[in-house]
């Protein structure tokens, strides 16, 4: 049989196991703020990540109202016809259900960078400047993208 203490489990607050945290109180202290700061870090990122969510699916939500709104007001009108729509003739189209459509799809479209916008807006909130930073370049090239077609 070993004489040897059984040691406490590992846990993630710290890289080392609990025995020798313990052995010196600072280390236990700083521990214990490294825990709390983590919790309230992955707390922040929780409800962005619910708010971004939250966004994202209004957007699609209004999307896919405004696409089927323009379908049924298309086949009701008798307009039967698929067309490409580029989106400087989105106005001049001849129906209403033409134009919701094009107007359902367009936002559709914009909302990946509804979403990267949200979350560099969370991330300005909470201090994370260079998160906030790189978003900004991504939605900067999602947004630059759409409008270079």
């Amino acid at each position: 049989m070993s004489d040897a203490k059984p040691r406490k489990p590992f846990t993630a607050a710290s890289t080392q196991p609990h025995s020798e945290v313990e052995a010196d109180s600072s280390t236990s202290t700083s521990a214990g703020q490294a825990t709390g700061t983590l919790r309230a870090r992955i707390a922040r990122e929780s409800r962005t990540n619910r708010i971004t969510a939250t966004v994202l699916t209004g957007v699609c939500a209004l999307a896919l109202t405004l696409i089927l709104t323009g379908l049924v007001v298309s086949l009701a009108t008798g307009d039967r016809t698929a067309r490409g729509l580029p989106l400087t003739a989105l106005g001049s189209q001849r129906g209403t259900g033409s134009l919701l459509l094009g107007i359902g799809v367009i936002t559709l479209a914009t909302a990946p960078a509804l979403g990267v916008i949200t979350t560099v807006a969370r991330w300005l909130k909470a201090g994370e400047w260079r998160y906030a930073l790189v978003a900004t370049l991504v939605a900067a090239l999602l947004v630059g993208g759409a409008f270079l077609g």
